[in-house]
């Protein structure tokens, strides 16, 4: 499994839904690495507090997931 299999809008969309608690949401079908490195890939559409496994969305992250659905 590669990066590329988990889309841009997936990863938004579960922290829209889930929030802190994506990660635990994603790794149900994604390896741990995999998120991390999406989240990281998707940096523009997101801020981090004190950890990268609980981000949260930022406007931009919204806004793309109200043009990509």
């Amino acid at each position: 499994m590669k990066r590329k299999d988990l889309d841009t809008l997936t990863v938004l969309t579960a922290i829209n839904e889930h929030g802190a608690d994506a990660i635990d949401h994603l790794l149900e079908t994604y390896p741990e690495k995999i998120i991390l490195a999406a989240y990281r890939r998707d940096a523009a559409y997101l801020d981090y507090g004190v950890s990268e496994r609980r981000p949260w969305l930022e406007p931009e992250g919204r806004r793309y997931i109200r043009e990509h659905t």
